[in-house]
């Protein structure tokens, strides 16, 4: 599937001085890619697609639907005046979110991406790139463009992260009731902060991925022609890239907090139960002695012949009992 973003220049009619506005369409088969194009979508292109696409821009575009393709030995790279990158966008960030590769060819005249998966923002930032047709005068631009929407999609996936982890905080430091219930809401704990930690785990890995693709952008993968606030905005995106990286750490961080403070709930849940048995054994300890000495069949045993031994006995097990059970008490062991 080829999604083409073109340029429509203004009519004579028209301010000269006004943008020209930009129209994305999907391509259908054997229809040739408009000119003034300057974004072309690639998503999941077959072999005929990718020569099209070759076709116009005069650069080789690398997609899996060609015979001849093969990784790249670097991930990003520039050859002929043409930069490829490779960086991994994030999939569904309101969910858990998969990460999926997305390759940029910057040509001189277009960007071409190339994708395999949806990736929610390509869409958006098609619709924005319509509505403000300014940023798509040079390629770099919109990749930077591009670049931003992921950025701002990644800050909304880790803000919604940050209110599930401080919903987590709340369960867990303030879990009520019986230790069943309050078990119930450990394991839930567990099962939360592992899809949130999975969650930060892919944004991060996307907003690494993007890092390396903006320095490469910045350094020796800019161009010569690039304006100056294409090359400002550029800048920009690394900051704000580097802060959302710092704030993933820290949300990181929160979720190996929680994890700790939970799995230390659940030690202090299992001492009480081990407590319990070891104070149990050392109650019921002194009038099982006192029972297995006169379970002996030994014949000079002179408390055999008492009238009262047997009673006896039993209040000396009671109160063997019962003394250690008040000691515990008075020491708040209990």
């Amino acid at each position: 599937m080829i999604i083409v973003h073109s340029i429509a220049k203004p009519t004579a009619a028209q301010d000269a001085a006004a943008f020209a506005s930009v129209v994305c369409r999907q391509l259908e088969p054997g229809e040739p890619i408009p000119q003034g194009a300057i974004w072309i979508d690639l998503v999941a292109p077959t072999m005929e697609e990718d020569q099209k696409v070759q076709a116009f821009v005069g650069v080789p575009v690398p997609t899996k639907a060609d015979p001849d393709y093969t990784e790249p030995p670097e991930a990003h790279y520039s050859e002929n005046g043409v930069r490829y990158l490779h960086a991994l966008f994030i999939s569904e960030p309101d969910d858990t979110p998969d990460v999926t590769g997305v390759t940029f060819v910057v040509a001189p005249t277009a960007l071409v991406t190339v994708r395999y998966y949806p990736v929610e923002t390509f869409d958006l930032f098609s619709q924005k790139l319509c509505k403000s047709p300014g940023q798509a005068l040079f390629p770099d631009a919109v990749a930077v463009g591009l670049i931003n929407t992921a950025l701002n999609r990644s800050a909304r996936a880790l803000s919604k992260a940050g209110e599930s982890l401080d919903r987590i905080a709340s369960a867990v430091f303030g879990a009520k009731g019986d230790q069943s219930s309050r078990n119930r809401i450990y394991s839930d704990t567990l099962n939360a902060l592992g899809r949130e930690d999975e969650k930060i785990s892919n944004l991060r890995e996307s907003m690494v991925s993007v890092e390396r693709l903006l320095l490469f952008l910045m350094g020796e993968g800019g161009a010569e022609n690039t304006p100056r606030p294409v090359r400002e905005a550029t800048k920009t995106a690394l900051r704000d890239l580097q802060s959302l990286e710092e704030d993933a750490s820290f949300k990181a961080q929160k979720v190996q907090f929680l994890l700790d403070a939970t799995l230390g709930f659940i030690n202090l849940a299992q001492n009480d139960i081990i407590k319990l048995f070891s104070v149990l054994a050392v109650i019921f300890m002194p009038p099982t002695v006192i029972a297995s000495i006169y379970g002996m069949n030994f014949k000079n045993m002179p408390e055999l012949e008492w009238s009262w031994g047997y009673p006896l006995a039993i209040v000396l097990m009671v109160c063997a009992a019962v003394g250690p059970y008040l000691f515990f008490r008075w020491k708040k062991w209990l």
